[in-house]
């Protein structure tokens, strides 16, 4: 995941910005490329179920061509990509057309109708939605290793990426904003929300200050912690260290789901994405390094004709 990547996809989750034009735009292309290239379905389930259905439509073929025999895609990490994969075309109507019309070429359920692990027990949850006499049970054992990696202070490893993540998953399974434990992580997010962010870059070109992101001290942590938990992400360390925007990027996604659409730091958070855009053309740091340069050159125009 890059800037772009998590700035979009945060705002396609907010009701006051996914009416933007641009941010439309953007995140239908991303969620082309992303569906094509790595069956990502995480922009496709803030989209509508139409555009959704003409983004998964024309790779239906493939989809059907290159399932295994397991019922699964991928060889690498290949339940969290098809549970991901049937999830979106549950969301976008195909999956009930491929079933009725038994197009697949092998049972897609196999691999989760009775597994003993998070992706089967999300997959009878949110895509059977029928579940077996043993998951309540399953579901609390689950929960439990997820609340008992938790931090004193209510993050998971002290990084905003780590707590969004675990946060994720908790809601993934059931539990809703009113749990102990995602409301200890919520309020820890918060905390982490500086007003004014330095943006930290050997590449110079300038000075600059953001306001209102979300990450902890360490960039470098938050790196890590998507190197261990994201690797589908391909993180990359540069991108979590001059701006913190995939760290305020996940925050605030993970908020709004939270229902905290309306708190004054996620809109705040989502107005600087905005000005950013505007100021620099993109929020990466080379579109903001060529925007610092061409501001401090214009500046110094102005400063010789007078």
């Amino acid at each position: 995941m890059r800037c772009s990547t998590a700035i979009i996809q945060a705002l396609m989750a907010h009701p006051n910005y996914r009416g933007y034009d641009w941010v439309m735009e953007e995140a239908i292309n991303m969620a082309k490329a992303h569906f094509k290239n790595h069956w990502d379905v995480s922009f496709l389930l803030n989209l509508s179920v139409k555009d959704a259905y003409e983004i998964i439509d024309p790779e239906i073929p493939r989809i059907i061509k290159t399932q295994k025999s397991n019922g699964l895609w991928k060889i690498k990490d290949s339940r969290r990509i098809s549970y991901g994969l049937l999830k979106g075309l549950k969301y976008s109507g195909h999956l009930a057309i491929l079933l009725k019309e038994n197009q697949f070429r092998y049972d897609p359920f196999l691999s989760f109708r009775e597994e003993n692990d998070y992706y089967g027990f999300a997959f009878r949850q949110s895509i059977m939605e029928r579940l077996l006499p043993d998951d309540a049970k399953l579901r609390e054992q689950l929960a439990s290793d997820i609340f008992s990696q938790q931090d004193a202070n209510g993050s998971w490893n002290d990084t905003v990426i780590s707590t969004s993540n675990h946060i994720e998953m908790l809601l993934e399974l059931g539990f809703g904003k009113d749990d102990p434990h995602i409301q200890r992580g919520a309020d820890w997010l918060f905390g982490v929300c500086s007003e004014d962010v330095y943006r930290q870059s050997n590449n110079m070109g300038g000075f600059l200050v953001a306001h209102n992101m979300f990450s902890s001290q360490n960039r470098h942590e938050e790196f890590k912690s998507a190197l261990a938990e994201k690797p589908e992400w391909n993180p990359v360390g540069l991108c979590y260290m001059h701006l913190p925007n995939i760290q305020t990027g996940i925050a605030i996604k993970t908020l709004v789901r939270l229902g905290f659409e309306d708190d004054r730091r996620v809109i705040s958070a989502c107005d600087n994405f905005v000005e950013l855009r505007q100021n620099y053309g993109g929020w990466c740091d080379s579109n903001i390094r060529n925007g610092l340069i061409a501001q401090r050159k214009s500046s110094k125009v102005r400063g010789e004709r007078r």
